[in-house]
């Protein structure tokens, strides 16, 4: 938000004068700081709802602002956190992309590797079988019999899972074809890596237009109203409760609205901008008809990813195989020579390969708090909306309150209107006019 700036002058000139006087109005704060009566009005209400003011109301019915002595301290702070963020945004942008194609290019990198190192296993095993046993060239004796080990499987449950390199023997011998050597993906060109992405990070958020969808629900439930709403009305645009006064007094802001007091003590807003002349029941009707599939603000849930299941199942049986064959690896590099030679790589493999199946299974169990969140959120606006569609007790004589306010200021828009003084005439004539 622009406006959360203190360079606006406007800004500075109600932030001083309130500075002096705590608990002000917005006539007061107009006659202190030299604001129009709206643009003070406005200021009021915008820092309100950024420092989380409250409101109170005196016998008379005048609603006073009272803010906390540390109040503008929020803004102080909140240019420090905008600062870092600004900086750690500038970071990410510019790791972003490296990170993005980094994991699927290392990943095909990483199965490149541990197929050409079963390879050339497999070649040194068919060579020492037709050399009768014999030395392998500098790698040092090969023993086919150790390679096709399936036990390693078992291994990734054992306590000791990093065996020594000089002193781990095999000692179960094994027959078996390696399976994995064979191993085809197709991917589809130029969204393999998007789909790795998507795999590992998801895919951004869900309601990132979250608040402009707030702003135009709250809009129409206004204009609904005719201008005049209770804080239950909008307790289901909000957090579901009538709690969220910071975000009342942003609404206040954005539709140009002030509080006003009932004669029985309530609270309600009223939006002059929204006052009309149409009765209200039809304007009840018209929004109903518009707007019957949004009586409150549902936030959609995370999603894991927003690419088929079929791609990522893709990306998964690979990331499984790459974990499988750099385990294996892994825990032959005692028994294997060539192996030896590359353990610094094989740890570097079996590290990466571990990190590509715990960051998605992490995200997941993430992903299922945050939904919970929303769905407990959504469904308080659900019964808060529940309770303004079939209202009882004091919720109903507030909304009762509130129509009457609203049908006072109608009333005013019906006022005659005729023009009785023109300055482009002469007095006397329009006065003769005014006569006849």
């Amino acid at each position: 938000d622009p406006e959360y700036s203190l360079l606006m002058p406007d800004k500075r000139l109600a932030l001083d004068a309130i500075k002096t006087n705590l608990r002000t109005t917005a006539p007061e704060l107009a006659t202190c700081s030299g604001l129009s009566i709206n643009s003070a009005t406005y200021w009021l209400n915008k820092i309100a709802g950024e420092t989380g003011a409250k409101l109170e109301v005196a016998n008379d019915g005048t609603v006073y602002y009272c803010f906390t002595p540390n109040f503008s301290g929020v803004y102080r702070r909140r240019g420090r956190r905008r600062a870092a963020l600004l900086a750690g945004a500038f970071l990410f942008k510019s790791l972003y992309w490296v990170v993005r194609v980094s994991f699927g290019v290392a990943l095909m990198t990483s199965v490149l590797v541990i197929v050409l190192i079963f390879v050339a296993l497999i070649l040194l095993a068919i060579a020492s079988i037709f050399d009768g046993g014999g030395d392998s060239g500098d790698f040092g004796s090969f023993d086919g019999s150790g390679f096709f080990d399936t036990n390693f499987l078992s291994d990734i449950f054992s306590w000791d899972y990093s065996p020594s390199h000089s002193s781990y023997q095999n000692s179960i011998p094994s027959a078996q074809r390696d399976r994995y050597t064979d191993f085809i993906e197709k991917h589809p060109k130029g969204n393999f890596f998007l789909e790795c992405f998507s795999f590992l990070f998801g895919d951004g958020k869900p309601n990132s237009n979250l608040q402009k969808l707030r702003w135009q629900q709250i809009a129409a439930t206004i204009r609904a109203n005719g201008g005049v709403v209770s804080a239950e009305q909008l307790a289901p645009f909000l957090d579901g409760d009538t709690s969220d006064s910071g975000m009342v007094m942003s609404a206040l802001a954005q539709f140009n609205g002030h509080p006003e007091v009932t004669k029985s003590g309530f609270i309600v807003y009223v939006f002059p901008d929204y006052i009309s002349e149409q009765p209200l029941v039809q304007q009840q009707q018209q929004h109903e008809k518009e707007q019957e599939q949004e009586s409150y603000l549902k936030e959609e849930s995370w999603k894991f990813s927003n690419f088929p299941p079929l791609p990522l199942l893709n990306v998964l049986m690979l990331a499984i195989f790459n974990f499988c064959g750099s385990w294996w690896l892994f825990k032959h590099i005692a028994t294997i020579n060539l192996l030896h030679h590359l353990a610094a790589l094989i740890d570097v493999l079996l590290t990466y390969s571990i990190i590509l199946l715990v960051i998605p299974a992490v995200r997941y169990v993430i992903l299922l708090v945050l939904n919970q969140r929303i769905d407990s959120r959504n469904e308080k606006r659900r019964k808060a909306a529940e309770l303004v569609k079939q209202p009882q007790g004091e919720i109903l004589k507030e909304i009762e309150e509130a129509k009457a306010i609203q049908r006072e200021h109608a009333e005013l828009l019906r006022i005659d209107r005729k023009i009785i003084f023109d300055s482009g005439k002469d007095s006397l004539e329009q006065k003769f006019e005014t006569t006849n």
